[in-house]
């Protein structure tokens, strides 16, 4: 290998081959390297020119620094091929000269280089070359000849940009054109908590940092960060990849080598190994991404490049070309470069040379990759004896397939929900605005802008009220004023608590009530106008810092205790983190649309993977790596409604009405788990709700500061002297501020907590009709609950005694909600849970499917994305309405797109996978998370309990609930509240044996904590905020959030397990809704009984699925 050094023509030339005789006959081709010198003489650079000197054909001459930045381009050595491509401070001019002047082959063509320095180019030519590229759009703010140009048509909003009328909307990404500035930015909407994470090369062990949005309370501000406007971007959709970026070299048209890393949009931590290197995997390309990578090889005509490939919904696009780039530390790679360079520059240089036919040859096998197969289809009868033996000593006896998880979001603050009747004029207006002049429709105000909006025109209904009370009036006429002006106060204080608006947990509507016709002065038209409307603010309900750090600490205990250790698969394995990140995990997460379960998803995710994040923000995390499937998680009535009010007005019974005649109480011989004279308990849970609102009355009165409405000041929450801080949040200070605090915590003013007691003492008894409504009773319970966990420091007299009652009757009332008979609770757990059921067998079934498919060699990776979902069992037979037909066949589709997702997940490569000693490379542990309320837990609790029930006697059986454990203190489902399916493949088993997969079900009632026993706040604080070490990590989720087996592996005779086909069985014939006719069993009107069997011959005998 011989340099460029001095200013001569002719560059020194040193042939590496042995024997004059054959350089004669054969000359040598002279390569040159035309690069800096920081990339010329890298590490990788060298591996790959020692190779190919090695084979005997090249001289390899390196121009070096001296040469192309000093020396004139006449000056520089001729050679026959030249590789060249641009890096920071390289002349791309003076080699466009060169090639002109001398006409060497190209490796990369030097012309084409200018297009990969903007990103607009790069775009355009993918989009030319018909590869697939993210929606997005160009906003042009500065042009070569126009460094101020001012785009036309560009706006922008809190959730999108727009341009020419196509808008991009949040999160999307914002990439400068210039392609040599990587400072990109993603944006994020208020859904999921707003702010941006800008996107840099590597800092240590950072490459990208999140900013919350700004904190603004006057008007006028923006409550959302602008994008930038300092040169020219280009915006499109952010594309969830679950933390995984791809990025693919190639060697020529023919040749590329793909490996996987931690994407930097998660949490910004670079993954490195023992050397500090960047953690890398090879991954295996599909035929579609092999074809990309032709494309973009002949496209921007380099033969050597890298571009990153974004893998999402089942396709993939190129969102960026590098140009000349290179594997770093992978033998394999060097080997594979060498050939295919040393055979393209001997085919364009020297096509009668000797060597080119077999270097040809040799380019091809080494363009090749691996088949995703371990066995082809000859190696079936070996395999099947193989399997029918018992597994050796050293090999486990069964492999991890699927993990899924159903789980209750954590900790929260009490939801709320005030209601006002309003004709100001700048209110209904508001409301016309947000439903483009409809005057039938409602009006819902979720966004920052809106609710800022709303809290403005609030504040000055308050301040005008303010000036007006202080008139004289009658004594009636003033306490109207009062009442209203402390309701009004109390809005205004609804929405100003926190400082800003996050977008995600407060919610407002505005609800027409009544109109007024106006004559529009022509025959026959006539308008509409508002004349009153409802003002509905929906709060509370927000997930507590104590919520987030029990999160945080099940997704650890997850990792502990859901997926294999060291010892399950041999020394070289180390748990869940080396299967994510080896490619072997197929992880997706999955939240219905509250704010609350979506921010418990990404904090679980945070501590299931171990994420970093800056200042504990999970906005980033939620992104990335949840997925809102409000279809799927979200608690709707609309088909249950019936029953669910049945099963309340059942329950209620005669026991909520006030007489001194002490009726008999029907409750207690009709359903299970209510408490001995409950009517009592209910007296009694009434006066202590009244004695804690009248405590918060006096604190509220010693704490408050009268307002002066005319000394200008402005209105806030803080009047009350509580702090400024977002719900359910941490004071600055943390617990040790806490204990001195003497207002209440997480944000919550005097007031509002005085108003929320109140509520309740009015809605647990209506005097007029001397009757207790026990609906409002689980909303005492989490009240009292919530304030024993996060007021303590408040001593309120009577909440330990309150706390005790209003838990023995919620214990008794939530679980009959939903269905005070087992026939009732399986009606409506099947309605409820339907879709959820039906996507967990989907899961096990794709696993299945994926598992038989890597096993019997016969099915490649394209065949397997053939599998349908019409193939699949179905989970319920049944005749639907019309519309409920096409809500199936609309989540039939996009099961079917997700399934060709999965289908699509990335593997390991499978030569590397054998080198490093890789169990299963093409086998996934796929873990499907889904975070919802307690509503689908009740409701798929009661499904797996009372599917197999048939006929009357059975259906009229009760006891104890399912849900009973020996860990639980109560039947209460609390925060966190989880049930687990693990499915394991048992390999010594035929894949014909319905025994080969093995099911496991795990359930943990959650948190289960004793507020007054036990201090949850420093427990969970202790093991999630300050951090432990792991074994007192595992010892403190053990006790915490333990879970236990309850699956009846009795069940099928003859099976000493559970298995998967036995599980479909079970649950595929049960009938989501019952014939309508006569009454059912329980006496529900409209319900016939069930006329059709439900599930297998073998195991209706009374046995269900738990033990």
């Amino acid at each position: 290998m011989s340099e460029h050094a001095a200013p001569t023509r002719d560059a020194r030339k040193q042939s590496s081959r042995s024997g004059a005789s054959s350089a004669s006959k054969h000359p040598i081709v002279t390569l040159g390297v035309c690069a800096m010198d920081k990339k010329s003489r890298s590490s990788a650079m060298r591996e790959i020119l020692t190779r190919i000197e090695s084979f005997g054909e090249f001289e390899i001459v390196i121009f070096g620094d001296e040469c192309v930045v000093n020396e004139p381009v006449e000056n520089w050595p001729k050679v026959d091929a030249l590789i060249a491509f641009y890096s920071n401070g390289f002349p791309l001019q003076k080699v466009e000269r060169y090639v002109e002047m001398h006409k060497p082959f190209v490796v990369n063509e030097p012309n084409d280089q200018w297009t990969l320095l903007d990103r607009r180019l790069v775009y355009k030519r993918l989009q030319e070359h018909d590869i697939p590229v993210p929606n997005h759009v160009v906003v042009n703010l500065a042009l070569p000849d126009q460094p101020t140009f001012e785009p036309k048509n560009f706006s922008q909003d809190e959730e999108y940009v727009e341009i020419n009328g196509k808008r991009i909307y949040k999160p999307f990404v914002e990439k400068p054109a210039n392609a040599e500035d990587h400072n990109i930015f993603i944006y994020y909407p208020h859904s999921v908590g707003g702010g941006y994470k800008r996107l840099f090369r590597k800092i240590g062990n950072q490459s990208s940092q999140y900013y919350p949005p700004p904190e603004t309370t006057a008007a006028g501000e923006l409550s959302y960060a602008p994008v930038r406007e300092t040169t020219s971007f280009i915006y499109e959709d952010f594309m969830s990849t679950n933390g995984t970026d791809v990025k693919v070299y190639t060697v020529g048209p023919n040749y590329a080598h793909a490996e996987a890393r931690k994407s930097p949009v998660v949490d910004g931590r670079v993954q490195r190994d023992e050397s500090g290197k960047e953690v890398r995997y090879p991954v295996l390309l599909t035929p579609e991404e092999k074809e990309i990578a032709r494309r973009v090889c002949i496209a921007f005509g380099q033969r050597v490049c890298g571009f990153d490939l974004l893998r999402a919904k089942g396709r993939s696009y190129v969102c960026d070309v590098n140009g000349w780039s290179f594997v770093k530390n992978s033998k394999k790679y060097y080997d594979d470069a060498s050939v295919c360079l040393r055979a393209m520059i001997l085919k364009a240089v020297a096509p009668n040379h000797f060597s080119t036919q077999p270097a040809q040859k040799a380019a091809a096998s080494a363009s090749v990759e691996e088949p995703d197969i371990i066995l082809d289809g000859n190696d079936a009868e070996l395999k099947e004896t193989r399997l029918e033996k018992a597994p050796s000593p050293k090999e486990p006896p069964e492999e991890l397939r699927a993990v899924l998880g159903v789980i209750r979001h954590g900790d929260r603050t009490p939801k709320q929900k005030m209601k006002l009747r309003v004709k100001n004029r700048e209110l209904l207006d508001l409301m016309l605005r947000c439903t483009n002049g409809r005057t039938r429709k409602q009006a819902k105000l979720k966004t920052p802008q809106t609710l800022q909006e709303l809290l403005n025109i609030c504040r000055d209904i308050y301040k005008s009220l303010s000036k007006q009370t202080l008139a004289p009036k009658d004594e009636e006429g003033h306490e109207e004023a009062q009442e209203e002006l402390e309701a009004w106060k109390q809005v205004v204080s609804i929405l100003e608590e926190g400082g800003h608006f996050s977008g995600i947990n407060r919610k407002a509507q505005l609800k027409p009530l009544e109109w007024e016709t106006i004559d529009a002065g022509t025959l026959d038209s006539h308008t509409e106008k508002v004349t009153e409307a409802l003002l509905i603010i929906k709060f509370g309900g927000v997930l507590t810092y104590l919520g987030k750090y029990q999160a945080e600490t099940l997704g650890k205990a997850f990792r502990v205790r859901m997926y294999p250790r060291g010892n399950y698969y041999g020394s070289d394995a180390d748990g869940l983190l080396r299967l994510h990140s080896t490619y072997r995990h197929d992880l997706k997460i999955y939240s219905s649309d509250e704010g609350r379960v979506q921010i418990t998803a990404a904090a679980f995710a945070k501590g299931l993977l171990a994420l970093d994040t800056h200042h504990g923000q999970l906005t980033p995390i939620l992104a990335s790596l949840v997925t809102k499937d409000a279809k799927l998680l979200d608690f709707v009535t609309h088909y249950v409604e019936e029953d669910i009010l049945h099963s309340k007005h059942k329950l209620a019974g005669e026991s909520s009405h006030h007489d001194t005649t002490q009726k008999a109480v029907t409750l207690s011989t009709n359903l299970m788990g209510v408490p001995k004279q409950p009517l009592k308990k209910l007296e009694m849970l009434y006066e202590l709700t009244k004695s804690i609102s009248v405590q918060l009355r006096t604190m509220l009165s010693s704490h408050q500061v009268r307002y002066d409405s005319d000394s200008g000041t402005r209105i806030n929450w803080a009047d009350t002297h509580s702090a400024v801080a977002p719900r359910g949040s941490l004071p600055k200070g943390g617990i040790q501020q806490l204990k001195t605090m003497i207002v209440p915590a997480g944000g919550e003013s005097f007031l509002l907590m005085y108003s929320r007691w109140k509520k309740l003492e009015q809605d647990l008894y209506h005097s007029r009709k001397a009757r207790f409504d026990i609906s409002k009773v689980p909303d005492v319970y989490d009240a009292v609950k919530y304030d024993a966990i996060h007021n303590e420091h408040l001593a309120l007299e009577g909440l330990e005694a309150l706390y005790e009652i209003a838990k023995e009757l919620a214990d008794c009332i939530v679980p009959n909600e939903y269905g005070t008979t087992a026939s009732s609770k399986l009606r409506i757990g099947g309605t409820v849970a339907n879709s959820l059921i039906a996507k967990l067998l989907s899961d096990l079934n794709n696993t299945r499917e994926e598992s038989f498919a890597v096993e019997s060699g016969g099915m490649s990776s394209n065949e397997m994305r053939r599998v349908s979902i019409s193939e699949k069992i179905p989970v319920l037979n049944e005749e639907d309405e019309a519309e409920t037909i096409d809500e199936e066949t609309e989540r039939e589709r996009e099961e079917q797109e997700e399934e060709e997702e999965e289908l699509n997940t990335t593997r390991l490569n499978l030569r590397y996978a054998t080198a490093h000693g890789v169990h299963s490379p093409f086998r996934h542990v796929r873990t499907r998370l889904y975070f919802t309320s307690e509503s689908h837990l009740h409701s798929l609790i009661n499904v797996l309990q009372y599917a197999h029930l048939d006929k009357p006697r059975e259906d009229r059986e009760r006891g104890r609930s399912p849900y009973h454990t020996e860990h639980s203190e109560s039947d209460e489902l609390d925060y966190l509240t989880h049930i687990v399916f693990r499915m394991f493949e048992r390999f010594h088993v035929p894949p014909s044996d319905p025994r080969r997969f093995r099911i496991e079900i795990l359930f943990s009632n959650g948190v289960s904590l004793h507020p007054f026993k036990t201090n949850a706040i420093e427990l969970f604080d202790s093991s999630a905020r300050n951090g432990v070490a792991d074994e007192d990590e595992e010892m403190i989720s053990d006790d915490l959030l333990k879970e236990i087996q309850i699956q009846n592996d009795k069940i099928m005779p003859g099976q000493d397990y559970l298995t998967l086909s036995t599980m479909e069985e079970y649950l595929v014939n049960y009938n989501r809704r019952w014939n309508k006719g006569g009454d059912s069993a329980d006496g529900t009107p409209g319900k016939g009984a069930r006329s059709s069997s439900v599930g297998s011959e073998r195991i209706r005998a009374g046995k269900n699925l738990f033990t």
